[in-house]
């Protein structure tokens, strides 16, 4: 079964407003997971290096196998953060004490928010992709940015393509702090590099949002050099 896109979302808007969504993501809906596929189908759409199609997407709804993940992703999280499962949950912050944090102490709130629930999260999606070429010396930065290159672009597609039928995702790589657990979890072969997950649910709310904040062209842009 397919879904429509949105015709109200246009192409600029879809661009310009799709966020990272941790909180906003709807854990009680069911996704289904045709639409899934079909963002899937798109996503594959995207340039790759030489076409190679070096990827794999793992799409994970089992209750069991995502209850493993997210132990993956909190064990990482404690250690990155030198927290304590001994902590305990935090208790969710009121709206009106969001809007009063930094964007940085809001990614924050909502990032813990997402650890703690990552087992209710309906689908987790996990991108791989294998090299297709022999790294030579002195060719690391090459390499590297072409395998890169040819998994990510790919992911924003899908990210795209999943907000423009009202389902929402967020970039995360916490669980590459365990991957050797992910891969034995998943059986990912030892020449694939898991590239992130993508923690996938309906939206909760309506399906709009405002442009993010941004730094000034001025600032990041260079004309014929680095200034």
């Amino acid at each position: 079964m397919s879904s429509t896109p949105d015709p109200a979302l246009g192409v600029d808007e879809l661009l310009g407003t799709t966020r990272s969504l941790r909180r906003r993501l709807d854990l009680d809906a069911a996704v289904d997971l045709d639409v899934v596929d079909e963002c899937l189908r798109l996503a594959m759409q995207t340039p790759n290096g030489s076409n190679a199609q070096r990827w794999r997407w793992i799409v994970v709804s089992a209750p069991e196998l995502r209850a493993e993940i997210a132990a993956i992703v909190t064990d990482a999280y404690h250690q990155l953060t030198g927290t304590s499962p001994d902590d305990g949950p935090r208790p969710a912050a009121p709206p009106e004490l969001l809007d009063d944090m930094t964007p940085a102490a809001r990614i924050g709130v909502s990032s813990r928010w997402l650890v703690e629930v990552m087992a209710d999260v309906p689908v987790h999606v996990i991108p791989c992709v294998a090299r297709y070429q022999t790294p030579g010396p002195g060719l690391e930065q090459f390499h590297e940015a072409t395998l890169w290159g040819s998994i990510f672009p790919a992911v924003w597609n899908f990210q795209l393509a999943l907000r423009s039928r009202g389902y929402g995702t967020c970039l995360t790589t916490l669980h590459l702090v365990g991957h050797d657990r992910m891969a034995e979890l998943l059986g990912i072969p030892p020449e694939f590099r898991q590239a992130c997950l993508l923690p996938v649910a309906r939206i909760r709310g309506a399906n709009r949002f405002r442009p993010a904040p941004r730094l000034p062209l001025a600032e990041v842009v260079g004309r014929d050099g680095w200034s």
